[in-house]
């Protein structure tokens, strides 16, 4: 069965309306990978992300006429996709939060790089790609001009739609950084519970 919700998204300190997703009746559990480009592969490549997996981000089910605060946050270790409803949960490098978990946010001591260009493939990215200065969170395109400033458009019916060419550089104070691009979006559940269910590109940057 399918049913159109309301998912209101707005940047800021705006109060949250509530806005059209597709959705489906099925709750997926866990986040199992959904796939793998290539076998795991630690060394460097004629690609700067030689490997890259797709993993489902699954969201907290909320009302959105409540606020953003009630979907919490959904913590994702992007080295294998797991994830969790908990800040103690070990490994966490992404945080997905706000309305429907659509914001996403590192943890304190990472930093967050946004990168707009639809000339880019993802094997491609480099960490020099990412000139522009570190953002504190990453969500609604509210751009007025062709480039966009979020990983996703509002678009009637469809609702969130990811926007082609976004890419997010997550950088710790030590170990790996990671790429990260958002290619789906789906909302499941009905106008006063529902949630967003996300389907995320990520893998390694080895080269500068």
């Amino acid at each position: 069965m399918k049913i159109n919700f309301l998912n209101g998204l707005k940047s800021g300190l705006a109060v949250v309306a509530i806005a059209v997703l597709a959705v489906s009746c099925s709750k997926d559990k866990g986040a199992a990978p959904a796939s793998s480009e290539a076998a795991a592969n630690s060394k460097l490549s004629v690609n700067a992300v030689p490997v890259s997996n797709t993993y489902t981000v699954t969201g907290r089910y909320g009302n959105p006429a409540s606020g953003p605060a009630v979907y919490g946050s959904v913590y994702v270790n992007l080295a294998n996709g797991a994830q969790d409803t908990t800040a103690s949960f070990p490994g966490v490098n992404a945080i997905f939060t706000g309305t429907n978990n659509s914001v996403i946010q590192v943890p304190s001591g990472y930093t967050l790089k946004f990168l707009y260009n639809t000339s880019k493939t993802f094997a491609s990215l480099k960490i020099s790609d990412f000139a522009a200065a570190a953002v504190a969170s990453v969500g609604r395109n509210t751009s007025t001009t062709a480039t966009p400033n979020g990983w996703y458009n509002y678009v009637i019916p469809a609702g969130v739609t990811p926007i082609s060419g976004v890419y997010l550089l997550i950088t710790p104070t030590t170990g790996n950084s990671y790429a990260l691009q958002i290619t789906g979006a789906v909302g499941q559940g009905s106008a006063t519970s529902n949630r967003g269910v996300y389907t995320i590109k990520t893998g390694v940057i080895n080269n500068l």
